[in-house]
Parts: structure tokens; sequence; C-alpha cells
């Protein structure tokens, strides 16, 4: 008997060759897993973690983008603790060695089986669960990411540089660029703040909006130059985002414009 929508196990494909991620589809949907999507990138494969929060993400190292595999895979695994397959044609002691740092579930080399993508998949959402067994067990930069997709506020995910990963849709509309884009691009390139008072920008938004976020809480007193010239006071704040070890990995950096009633 077939599983019901609700019931099947919900598998994102993260591969830059569209052949290889082709079969693996045809490989899943004849053993009724849900292919939530098929993507190429890293920026992509963020992005549809957050949105769809898969049981499992079958990913490929090098992909195409800026974001490579094992880069997403820190931050999928670090925030959502979803269990990662790297797939891959690589079979070195350095890609191994920089792989688990990711802390994928497993490791399958190219060319695979089915019954290769089948056992690995089954064991790794068995012990996925074993280990987590309710969304509740989020921490909150995962729930805030989560819940930003359908949010009016500007969410974007930083590295420890201030580079951009990941942002949601109201982020992508407030700097008028997708995350292709801007992928691995300082923060600074792309946001600026001014002084409500003196109407002055202040240097360095990863520095001294982000980052003092990060060390000293909401930060207002603070604008954003609106397209027609004038201001908006913001309020932003900030949530570390620490890997699988208790290093620090990055920051969600929140930006809520006020409304009127607000100010």
């Amino acid at each position: 008997m077939s599983q019901t929508k609700k019931d099947k196990k919900k598998i994102l494909i993260v591969e830059d060759d569209n052949l290889i991620a082709s079969l693996i589809e045809s490989f899943l949907v004849k053993k009724d897993y849900a292919v939530v999507g098929k993507v190429s990138s890293g920026e992509d494969a963020i992005n549809m973690a957050i949105k769809h929060l898969p049981d499992l993400i079958l990913m490929d190292i090098q992909l195409d983008g800026k974001i490579d595999g094992i880069l997403a895979t820190k931050y999928i695994s670090s925030m959502f603790k979803i269990p990662v397959l790297f797939v891959s044609g690589e079979e070195n002691e350095q890609t191994f060695s920089k792989a688990a740092e990711a802390s994928p579930a497993g490791y399958i080399i190219k060319p695979f089986t089915a019954n290769d993508i089948y056992s690995n998949i089954e064991i790794a959402i068995k012990n996925s669960r074993l280990k987590r067994t309710s969304k509740s067990n989020y921490e909150l930069p995962a729930i805030l990411a989560y819940k930003s997709m359908s949010e009016n506020d500007a969410y974007f995910l930083l590295d420890d540089k201030g580079r951009i990963i990941f942002f949601n849709p109201y982020a992508e509309h407030m700097i008028n660029k997708t995350i292709s884009q801007v992928a691995l691009s300082s923060i600074n390139n792309y946001l600026a703040f001014y002084d409500i008072q003196t109407r002055e920008p202040i240097p360095d938004t990863f520095k001294n909006a982000v980052r003092e976020s990060n060390f000293f809480g909401r930060k207002t007193k603070i604008a954003v130059k609106l397209a027609k010239g004038n201001f908006r006071p913001v309020v932003v704040s900030s949530f570390v985002v620490n890997d699988s070890f208790e290093n620090h990995l990055g920051t969600l950096f929140k930006v809520h414009l006020k409304a009127r009633d607000e100010m």
C-alpha cells in the first residue's frame, strides 16, 4: 500500500548534473518518496531547506553558484538538524576531511546504485528521528529563519565575516538583488544604515550594526534610506548561529522597518 502524501518522506535533491538529478529522482519516486525539489546550487539548497524542511537532503559537493555543498550543509545541518547525504564523485582524503566538518549523515560515492540511495536514506532518517523527535527541538535562529519566508521583516543569514549566505523574500525586495547575485558578498555592499538624528551614514554595517546587536541586543535610533530619498526608522536584532560543534558559524540578522504607529 502506498503512503499518503502527508506520510511520504520528503527529499531534496541538490545536484548540478541534470541527468544525475533525474536519475536520483526516478529512484526516489519508485520507492514512494516525495521529491520537494531539484536544485543545482548551494544557495538554492539552503533556501529550499528552510522553505520545505525536508526529511533528508541528497547533496553533491561541487555545485553551480558560489556556495558549494559542504558550506551549504554546515548551515543546514547546524540550524535544522536535517540529515544530509553527500553524493559525490570526489573520493580523496582532503575532500573527506572537509566534508566531515559539515557533519553529514553519510557519503555516497558516484557511480551509485538505487540500493545505495535507499539504504543510506533509511538509515540516515531513522538515526535523525532518534535524535530529534519534533520540530520544537529547533533552536531560535532556525525557527525564525523558517518563519521569515512569510514575514514582512528582512532576515539575512551571514557567516562570521558578514558575507551573505541566505536572505528571505522581504530582504530580496529590500535590496533588489537575488541570492545568486550576492551570495558570499559582504552585507556592507547592499545594506546601509543611517543615524536617525544626524542622517549621517553609519560606516561598516557588519561591524557597527550586526556585531553590536550580537553583543548589546536590539539596536534602535537608526534608519534606512528609501528609494524616494526619505528615511525610515528601523530596529535591528541578531541571533548567533553555532555549528554542530558549538563553534560560532554566523548570525541571523533581522531588520524591522517601523510602521507609522510605532514611530
